[in-house]
């Protein structure tokens, strides 16, 4: 009977009734807050019963067959053979318990009633719903108003007022700490750098103020190009250089003649990014499958 009952539950914590074939069915119902002498109890969801719902829906024993694994013919005849055992328990014992959803019991005139459980907390509705109690404090001026003081029920609730405040200062806090976009960085000064070239620290004394714009800022040598043309002379290097930044490649430059004009459509100072953007523009362009790069 347990197990049958523990179904009901699981239905009801979905749908607002079950149908139990040649019983009746339960209902879910509202019971609405009420404000007692010294507490208030809040919107709570209780268990009904009605005898006339007791056509089968077919929702019962759906859940029993996919639950159980078994037909649909099985899960009804379990249902009826549950239902048998609840009523010769109910005419031999007189009352009987009905897992968490309540007791029935029969009258004088042998008439079926249904007593709900006080809390019914499988259903989620009523999740961590409790009574809010009120005390007056008695003050020694009569001429003022008695005062009520909130009991609140468990630390629950400092607990999730905490965890909700810190969310909600996160989500006003963490656009400014995390929007690049208000950096400054025009008020960056560079006052050393290392050249690798001579293998040498330099260190710039700023003796007096210097404004952000008066800044010294180190050139950076590009010395590996990506080379995609070799010219014969300076006017047909210099427009095939214009027809690649016209094709978007604004980098794109024409290098010191030695004896041809290298075209590079672009520079790094860096080797290895500089071999992986020529691998990368032979894979995507097949125009510049021959492209390489030159180390000056």
């Amino acid at each position: 009977m347990e197990k049958f009952c523990k179904h009901i539950e699981k239905l009801l914590a979905q749908h607002d009734y079950v149908v139990v074939p040649n019983l009746g069915g339960f209902v879910v119902q509202i019971q609405s807050a009420s404000l007692l002498s010294d507490h208030i109890t809040p919107p709570l969801s209780t268990i009904g019963f009605n005898p006339l719902m007791h056509h089968a829906d077919g929702l019962l024993a759906i859940e029993i067959a996919r639950s159980e694994k078994i037909s649909y013919r099985m899960a009804m005849e379990y249902i009826e053979k549950q239902v048998e055992q609840l009523k010769a328990d109910l005419q031999s014992n007189g009352n009987i318990c009905v897992g968490n959803l309540g007791s029935f019991h029969r009258n004088n005139p042998g008439d079926l009633l249904f007593t709900p459980s006080v809390k019914v907390e499988f259903l989620p509705q009523n999740f961590e719903l409790t009574n809010l109690y009120i005390s007056q404090k008695n003050i020694q001026n009569k001429d003022e108003k008695p005062v009520l003081t909130i009991t609140l029920p468990s630390r629950k609730i400092f607990k999730y007022a905490s965890v909700a405040m810190l969310i909600f200062g996160l989500f006003c806090i963490s656009p400014r700490l995390t929007d690049m976009r208000r950096l400054d960085n025009a008020n960056i000064i560079a006052s050393a750098f290392y050249n690798t070239t001579q293998n040498t620290n330099i260190t710039n004394a700023v003796a007096e103020e210097v404004t952000p714009t008066e800044a010294a800022i180190p050139e950076v040598q590009q010395n590996f190009h990506v080379v995609v043309a070799s010219l014969p002379n300076q006017a047909s290097a210099d427009k095939f250089c214009k027809e690649l930044v016209d094709a978007d490649f604004t980098s794109a430059h024409v290098l010191p003649p030695t004896k041809i004009y290298r075209i590079a459509i672009q520079s790094f100072s860096d080797r290895n990014k500089a071999i992986q953007f020529m691998e990368n523009l032979r894979k995507t362009d097949s125009r510049f499958e021959t492209a390489w790069v030159l180390c000056n």
